[in-house]
């Protein structure tokens, strides 16, 4: 957890640095932001036990255009990034059918460590973004997201016993497309972060999960 924690603030300390020099560099016009979040689940599943904690992290580089005649007040636009990690004591061990997906509960397994689902989606992020007295910041937003790969990774016992890391990199029941509406509040460079998805993460059906995740972080931007 240590090393964790670390790497998180090198990676941090590091993209911010960069983002404050891309704006002095573009006088404020392009932004570079980085958000660390946890998920939280909007609704309970008996098929989808959710661990409080399930990090996820997304970026971004946006464009801004002044909103009239004012250089505080801003429209952006741009490409971004977001990595969700859904984890669960729900093991989903049919992960490449079509049909019923088929759930086991693995909570009180003995030799259990973790599953998750990983998300990856390309965004389109838009923002209307608000300065109060050049520190305080408000940013109301949207974006719009294209899934790049869904993934699922099991550690624990398998039927004998065994020890197994088992892997699917490929799941089709995930919707291919998310939508999110987002919402920052911040001062200076660090802002609080939360963002709605819109859509759920599975396909309706196929005794899927009603999977509709609530991010909450902060976001590391100079804008």
């Amino acid at each position: 957890m240590k090393r964790m924690l670390l790497l998180l603030a090198a990676v941090v300390l590091s993209a911010n640095a960069f983002a404050q020099l891309i704006a002095n560099k573009t006088d404020k016009k392009v932004t570079v932001n980085l958000d660390v979040f946890n998920d939280f689940q909007l609704y309970e599943n008996e098929n989808w036990d959710a661990r409080l904690l399930s990090q996820g992290f997304s970026c971004a580089a946006t464009y801004n255009f002044p909103l009239g005649e004012s250089k505080k007040h801003t429209v952006s636009l741009g490409l971004g990034y977001t990595g969700h990690n859904y984890f669960s004591y729900n093991h989903l061990i049919n992960p490449y059918t079509k049909d019923t997906l088929q759930f086991v509960s693995c909570r009180d397994e003995e030799g259990f460590k973790r599953n998750k689902l990983n998300c990856n989606y390309i965004d389109i992020p838009i923002e209307l973004r608000f300065r109060i007295k050049d520190a305080w910041k408000i940013g109301v937003g949207f974006k719009f997201g294209l899934l790049v790969n869904a993934k699922t990774k099991y550690v624990g016992t398998n039927e004998e016993g065994i020890r197994v890391h088992e892997k699917f990199s490929y799941i089709p029941n995930v919707e291919r497309y998310a939508y999110a509406a987002t919402l920052r509040v911040g001062y200076k460079s660090v802002s609080l972060y939360t963002a709605l998805q819109l859509v759920q993460v599975f396909e309706v059906g196929h005794n899927a999960p009603r999977l509709v995740p609530i991010s909450v972080g902060l976001t590391f931007a100079p804008f």
